[in-house]
């Protein structure tokens, strides 16, 4: 529910309802993961999605009964049976033969704890909202509402939470970087973009960025807050900056650095990096991006953002067809 606050929260401010279906359980594979939510808005808009397809349907229909009874319904899909519960009906629903429990539930703007969660996930302040999964039977919280001490509840709960978005940072303001930014912003990165240069980094160019810094790189980079989720993306082709910027980027403990470049760029960069001592060279990502035969900046953009995604989950980055094993994969979680 949290990646729908902003357009959640447009809909509860104005005084309307909205109906939220959110995965609570899942096994086996499933194209989405835990947490993922699919909202149905007054007039019938659809915002996210569960399964890609699947589901989605049978789910529409349920957010009208839900809209219109106020009562939560925990909706189950899958093939097969569950031997933890064979009373459970489980529709058969999802085509990659997992199973996932859904709770579609109606928020109201008088639900202020859930609205005010989703504020602090909208100005990306974390937090979390622990949800009750039973039927309200021995006491326990009806399902959907929200449970004040999950750790003491004696029924099934779900609890979600919202992180600190993961920050992106593009070091030179070009074209391509243009398009980096937005691919960046829209996989939920908050993306700050740093260039020296005021004429090139201005909002016009750059709508998507959170943050729009014109300084030296080194010493912005120097002061903003990396850790090993943060991506900083080097995109300037600039000797001044270059290697000193990627050298603070790895010694900082980014999660994932890239640079732009020709071979023959890189082969200088990396001599200029071995000058400086820099640390941790194997993850240094250059030239950046998948080779996907990229040419235009758009094109570019999805390259290096799908590295960016190999990088994090730990995937290969090659094609699907012809492998084995699962497709989706939990992401790697740096230390």
């Amino acid at each position: 529910m949290f990646e729908l606050a902003p357009r959640l929260l447009a809909v509860l401010d104005a005084g309307d309802p909205v109906v939220v279906a959110t995965a609570v359980s899942m096994q086996g594979s499933a194209p989405s993961g835990v947490g993922t939510s699919m909202a149905v808005l007054p007039g019938g808009q659809v915002l996210g999605t569960i399964s890609g397809g699947c589901v989605e349907g049978s789910l529409f229909d349920t957010a009208a009964e839900v809209l219109a009874s106020g009562e939560a319904v925990l909706e189950r899909f899958g093939f097969d049976d569950d031997p933890d519960d064979p009373d459970a009906v489980w529709a058969p629903s999802l085509r990659c033969g997992g199973r996932v429990e859904v709770l579609v539930r109606r928020v109201t703007p008088d639900d202020h704890d859930v609205v005010e969660a989703l504020r602090r996930a909208a100005a990306g302040t974390p937090t979390t909202l622990a949800l009750s999964l039973d039927a309200g039977t021995s006491g326990d919280a009806p399902l959907g509402a929200v449970v004040e001490a999950p750790d003491g509840c004696r029924g099934r709960v779900f609890v979600e939470r919202a992180d600190v978005r993961p920050r992106c940072i593009v070091v030179g303001a070009v074209e391509t970087a243009v398009a980096v930014t937005n691919a960046a912003a829209v996989l939920g990165y908050a993306v700050t973009v740093v260039d020296p240069r005021p004429v090139f980094l201005t909002d016009e160019r750059f709508p998507a960025a959170d943050e729009r810094v014109v300084g030296w790189p080194t010493r912005v980079l120097a002061d903003l807050p990396i850790d090993a989720s943060t991506v900083v993306v080097v995109l300037a082709h600039d000797d001044r900056f270059d290697a000193e910027v990627i050298d603070l980027a790895l010694r900082r403990g980014a999660g994932y650095v890239g640079a732009m470049g020709s071979r023959t760029t890189h082969e200088r960069r990396t001599a200029a990096l071995h000058a400086l001592g820099t640390p941790d060279l194997d993850r240094l990502r250059s030239p950046i991006g998948l080779d996907i035969g990229a040419r235009s900046p758009a094109e570019t953009a999805v390259a290096v953002m799908a590295e960016v995604i190999a990088v994090r989950s730990g995937a290969p980055g090659g094609a699907l067809a012809g492998g084995s094993g699962p497709i989706h994969r939990a992401a790697v979680v740096a230390g």
